[in-house]
């Protein structure tokens, strides 16, 4: 799969949002854990879009229900709907794997991100990594929604 270069525009900017929110009550989630965690979330939605019969997905959920942009400008509470939709049991109205693989999934992230905590960095909590996962999944799903596309390279 081609290289992510950076989010779209969207996805950018709730996503800097976000991991600043929970860089106040979760110390361990540094800037470049959390840019890892978001940045390989939303490429594994990516890569199932891709070729979904690889990963033995016959359905890829898309979230629907978002608003329709008004006068161009998308909803002011975009994040919160976001943050919502990848909370609780909706999330897996939304994700195309199931909870055993999501839960080897999120295994991997966990020991990606202490691997970038290194010996002197305090590790993130699998559950901590489980949401920003659960997030970044959405966040794809948004950018779907309303038709934006990470910038790729190669």
């Amino acid at each position: 799969m081609q290289k992510l270069a950076s989010l779209s525009p969207l996805s950018s900017v709730l996503g800097v949002d976000y991991m600043d929110r929970l860089a106040r009550p979760v110390a361990s989630l540094t800037p470049v854990i959390g840019v890892a965690l978001v940045g390989r979330a939303y490429v594994a939605h990516m890569t199932l879009e891709r070729d979904p019969a690889r990963f033995g997905v016959t359905d890829l959920p898309v979230i629907g229900g978002l608003p329709a942009p008004k006068n161009g400008r998308l909803p002011q509470d975009l994040l919160s709907r976001v943050v919502k939709a990848s909370r609780g049991r909706g999330f897996w109205a939304l994700c195309a794997l199931g909870p055993g693989e999501w839960d080897g999934f999120v295994t991997c992230l966990t020991k990606r991100a202490h691997d970038l905590a290194g010996s002197a960095g305090e590790y993130v909590a699998t559950d901590v990594v489980d949401g920003v996962a659960r997030f970044a999944w959405v966040l794809r799903q948004a950018d779907l929604f309303y038709g934006y596309e990470p910038e790729l390279t190669g």
